[in-house]
């Protein structure tokens, strides 16, 4: 079977959709503040009313139209009630009127929304810093520029510990799995205990068509601490990318109870809830995700997932 790739307590998982920030019209948001509004558009979106929630925040992007980054929320809004057309228009608007200081924010707020052309756009102009290097790399492997994406990571004086993740990455998607491993044997051995590294480890293995490998350094990793929640997360990961929904899904709830704040053990759980056809719930771990880490790329991966599968 080809290997899958990851796109990177339960009570609280059980709790209503998204908690992002809103009944108004344009005319009502001069008299209300940016916040009561927003919570007045989140009310409509936890209700249903998507129809009306769209027409709240095109009147909220209207208002706010020159301040990019209340444009970026209701970016993040329309895609959360699926108005994709809405929010694609949105983005280009914003990647078209940026302030030079805003770029590499902006940048981020965009691609972590599903727009990295946009996010990319925004960049062109800006000064060459790490910072923009750095965000260039990440949009051009979000729009699947490998070669771009390994190029900018080469003109990073500093790389984090993500930005070789991407480059791995990048790497295994060219189907350039000698040097792809080696990078990820090096990576593992600089920080073994993180488990995004050992994810991409496992995943970068399993692409190269060596699951056992990387299933013996999973269960190896598991048998230290069963009770550890990043060793049933990266069990969660080798078993969904292996195409084992049902284990993976199983793995990850028990990650997810050791620790609710596992984001890699959530963002495994929805994609196996979408898989079952459980949008709704696959929503709802997506808005917990959020909750705890705002703007996540997973979340817009999660509804997407829920877009096109749903």
């Amino acid at each position: 079977m080809a290997a899958r790739f990851i796109c990177t307590n339960s009570a609280q998982i059980e709790e209503g959709p998204f908690e992002l920030n809103l009944y108004l019209r344009k005319e009502d948001i001069s008299a209300m503040d940016k916040e009561k509004a927003l919570k007045e558009i989140q009310s409509n979106i936890k209700a249903g009313n998507t129809l009306l929630a769209s027409r709240q925040i095109s009147a909220m992007a209207d208002h706010f139209s020159n301040d990019p980054f209340t444009l970026l929320t209701c970016v993040s809004l329309l895609k959360v009630i699926e108005d994709e057309g809405a929010a694609r228009v949105l983005a280009v608007t914003i990647s078209e009127n940026v302030r030079d200081e805003d770029r590499i924010e902006i940048a981020k707020g965009l691609r972590a929304a599903g727009f990295p052309e946009e996010a990319a756009k925004t960049l062109l102009n800006a000064a060459e810093c790490e910072a923009s290097v750095r965000e260039t790399m990440r949009a051009r492997f979000d729009m699947m520029d490998f070669r771009g994406a390994i190029e900018s990571y080469g003109r990073l004086a500093e790389p984090t510990l993500e930005d070789t993740e991407i480059m791995i990455g990048a790497l295994a998607a060219l189907n350039e799995y000698d040097r792809a491993v080696k990078a990820a044997r090096e990576l593992l051995a600089e920080a073994p205990g993180v488990l995004s590294v050992q994810r991409c480890y496992c995943a970068t293995l399993s692409a190269a068509g060596m699951f056992k490998e990387a299933e013996r350094f999973v269960k190896d990793n598991l048998k230290k601490n069963r009770s550890s929640s990043d060793a049933n997360a990266l069990m969660s990961c080798h078993l969904w990318i292996d195409g084992k929904t049902a284990g993976a899904g199983a793995y990850a709830s028990k990650a997810i109870r050791e620790d609710p704040g596992n984001i890699i053990a959530m963002e495994i759980l929805a994609y196996c809830l979408v898989e079952k056809g459980k949008i709704k719930e696959a929503k709802i771990v997506a808005g917990a995700i959020n909750e705890k880490e705002p703007g996540d790329p997973a979340v817009f991966k999660i509804l997407n997932m829920c877009r096109v599968l749903g």
